[in-house]
C-alpha cells in the first residue's frame, strides 16, 4: 500500500502545506503514485529571481524515500557536471547526506524550501556565469568517496571501506577491530561514532554507496580536490 491510502491525513498535510507555500506547484496523483508538479520559483531576498519547470515523484513510502526530481522544461543542460541525468532526473542531494540536508520525518515542504531550493539557485548562478555557490560532491564514486573523506577525515580507502561495511552490517559488536586502524578494539576507540553515523545513515544507502566504489576501485580516489562544503547554504 502506498503512503497516500495508508495515510490519508498525512497526503491532505502535505498537500497543502506545500500548495499554500507554492501556489504554482499542484499534486496529482497517477497510477498511485503522488507527483508534484509545476513552476518551482527561486527566491532570493523575498523576490522570485527565477523559475523551473518541475515534477517530484513522490517515493512509494514517503516519507521515508527520497523523491525522484525532475527538470522537465529542458532548460538545463543534460549533463553531470550540472547534476542531470539525460532524461531529466536532478542529482539534488547524496542520499547518505540526507540527515544533515532533509532528515527522517521531515515534511516536503523542507525540502522544497532547502535542499530543492538551493539546487536551483545554484543552477542559476551558474546559468549567469558564476561558480556553483554552496560546494559540490562530484557524481557517482567520486563523489561518496568526497563525503566519506571529508565525513570520516580519511582519504585511505581501506579505512573508509571498513567504515562503511560497519555502517551496514546488521549488528556491530564492540570486539571488532576499531576501522580507523589503531589497533584498538571498537569499544575502546570509534564506537560512539560508528553508533551515531548508524543512527544518521541508513544501511540501505551504505550498503549502495559500498557497491558503487567497489565498482570503481582505485578511479573513485583518483580525482581532484573536492569542494568539501555540503551543497546546502
Amino acid at each position: 500500500m502506498t503512503w497516500q491510502r495508508n495515510d490519508p491525513a498525512l497526503y491532505e498535510k502535505e498537500k497543502a502545506e506545500v500548495e499554500a507555500r507554492f501556489p504554482e506547484l499542484h499534486f496529482v496523483v497517477e497510477n498511485d503514485l503522488v507527483y508534484v508538479r509545476g513552476s518551482f520559483p527561486v527566491i532570493f531576498e523575498g523576490q522570485a529571481l527565477d523559475r523551473y519547470s518541475v515534477e517530484l515523484q513522490l517515493a512509494r513510502n514517503h516519507p521515508a524515500g527520497l523523491p525522484i526530481v525532475r527538470e522537465t522544461g529542458g532548460r538545463i543542460p543534460r549533463h553531470l557536471d550540472r547534476h542531470i541525468l539525460a532524461d531529466g532526473t536532478a542529482c539534488v542531494l547524496l542520499p547518505d547526506e540526507r540527515w544533515r540536508l532533509w532528515p527522517f520525518g521531515s515534511p516536503l515542504l523542507n525540502y522544497l524550501t532547502g535542499p530543492l531550493h538551493s539546487f536551483f539557485l545554484a543552477q542559476t548562478t551558474v546559468e549567469e556565469g558564476q561558480p556553483w555557490p554552496f560546494g559540490q560532491w562530484a557524481h557517482g564514486a567520486k563523489g561518496i568517496f568526497q563525503f566519506y573523506r571529508e565525513l570520516l577525515k580519511t582519504s585511505d580507502r581501506r579505512v573508509m571501506t571498513m567504515y562503511l561495511d560497519y555502517l551496514a552490517a546488521k549488528k556491530v559488536k564492540g570486539r571488532w577491530p576499531c576501522p580507523c586502524r589503531s589497533g584498538r578494539k571498537l569499544r575502546d576507540c570509534h564506537y560512539d561514532q560508528i553508533k551515531e553515523l548508524r543512527q544518521r545513515i541508513s544501511r540501505k544507502d551504505v550498503e549502495r554507496s559500498l557497491a558503487i566504489l567497489s565498482a570503481a576501485g582505485e578511479s573513485a580516489v583518483e580525482m581532484s580536490e573536492p569542494q568539501p562544503c555540503p551543497p546546502n547554504p
